[in-house]
């Protein structure tokens, strides 16, 4: 079992940043693009998530990164 690797959102440019808050899916609303706030960006087993609350409803929203897109 891989160990959580913790990083630092805020050291992506802000055009990235901006992207990685608009583009969400809350599974929750059931709908793309409500944004996300309060968010932190981590690794686990290999792969890159950012993780926050759907501005609309407040839920966790995950976003899965693809090779450091």
């Amino acid at each position: 079992m891989s160990d959580l690797i913790e990083r630092d959102f805020y050291a992506r440019d802000l055009e990235e940043q901006r992207s990685f808050l608009q583009y969400t899916w809350c599974n929750h609303c059931m709908e793309m693009d409500l944004g996300m706030v309060n968010p932190i960006e981590y690794e686990l087993d290999g792969i890159i998530y950012v993780e926050g609350d759907c501005k609309k409803c407040g839920e966790k929203v995950v976003t899965e990164l693809d090779d450091e897109e």
